[in-house]
């Protein structure tokens, strides 16, 4: 990826490809567009293969339903090969929602063959899921970065995960799918498990729903395998690789909106709503950390549970950005 693709603002290309740009937003793309001829081929690759697309990926908000009232689609043409027949023809719609803020930042560009689309996926919005073309699904949360070729190559499936996901692959042994995630590479023929791999965390996690897979994170030693009920963490600081239960109720809250507590400590707590809400929280009293909570909750606002732990141990919050501050004083 080039240092201009990571300049451009997603969700403002979102919207000018989809026609949904306002007066302002045609201002701050022009004075982007007018700051380097860099920049303007950049641009006109993009609208190319924009209009080139491809079949065999799709992406889809499941976040809400509002995200398809105003979409904008478009017909996906893939030159063909025959070594990629096999391909799982989709569906020919690629919706996109700008006016929510709901960011696909999709990007296509083709690679001199002709014959595999390089795709890049910035999710700024949890829950969003693609369906390869092999079938398998993957499912994106907030602030999380997918690359991979679309079709697969026909010895193995592989992808670049920056984030947090959820993968349920098709099973096929003869063709293995492999994510490298920072200095972890999963392997596996055909389960579900979630990743957690932000760049910003010194812990790299994989969690096994169903089914198992092998996780590496040195090319010196052998891979590790984990079934399902078991999390791999691996310390980007000290390089180790362990093993471990699962024990984490909400390993994907982020995913279905349950959180569940069980007598646990106001501190674990914070780190949950954390992981879930994408904010930062901090607990003004550390005597307040060893605070039991039990309670339930399903798809409910950052607020509504703030104020559920507020009522329950007498505390106050205050929200400035996404840091969420705790207190027994009134703000």
């Amino acid at each position: 990826m080039t240092e201009n693709r990571q300049n451009i603002d997603w969700e403002l290309a979102a919207k000018i490809l989809g026609g949904e740009a306002d007066e302002i937003d045609h201002g701050l793309f022009e004075k982007w567009l007018n700051e380097s001829s860099a920049n303007r081929e950049e641009w006109r690759k993009i609208k190319d293969s924009w209009k080139l697309g491809n079949e065999s990926l799709i992406l889809k908000s499941i976040d809400t339903s509002t995200a398809w009232h105003r979409v904008q689609g478009f017909t996906l043409k893939t030159p063909t090969s025959p070594k990629h027949h096999s391909a799982v023809s989709a569906k020919k719609w690629l919706p996109i929602a700008a006016s929510i803020a709901l960011l696909l930042g999709l990007i296509w560009w083709w690679l001199p063959d002709h014959k595999t689309t390089s795709s890049l996926i910035v999710s700024n919005s949890p829950r969003e899921e693609m369906i390869l073309n092999d079938g398998s699904r993957v499912t994106l949360n907030t602030g999380s970065k997918f690359i991979c070729d679309q079709p697969f190559k026909k010895d193995q499936r592989v992808v670049e995960l920056d984030g947090e996901g959820y993968f349920q692959i098709k099973g096929n042994r003869e063709w293995p799918f492999i994510i490298h995630a920072g200095e972890v590479t999963i392997k596996v023929t055909g389960t579900r498990f979630n990743v957690r791999a932000y760049p910003n965390l010194n812990i790299t996690e994989v969690a096994v729903i169903a089914g198992t897979v092998e996780v590496s994170a040195d090319r010196d030693t052998p891979a590790q395998q984990l079934k399902a009920g078991q999390t791999a963490l691996f310390d980007k600081i000290t390089g180790e690789l362990k093993i471990e239960s699962t024990t984490d109720p909400n390993i994907l809250a982020w995913l279905t909106g349950k959180i569940s507590f069980y007598e646990t400590p106001l501190s674990e707590v914070a780190k949950t709503l954390e992981r879930i809400y994408n904010v930062t929280i901090q607990i003004s009293d550390t005597t307040l950390y060893d605070e039991k909570l039990t309670a339930r909750f399903s798809n409910n606002s950052l607020d509504f549970v703030l104020d559920v732990v507020c009522v329950t141990f007498n505390l106050n919050f205050k929200k400035e950005g996404n840091t969420i501050f705790l207190s027994e004083k009134e703000f």
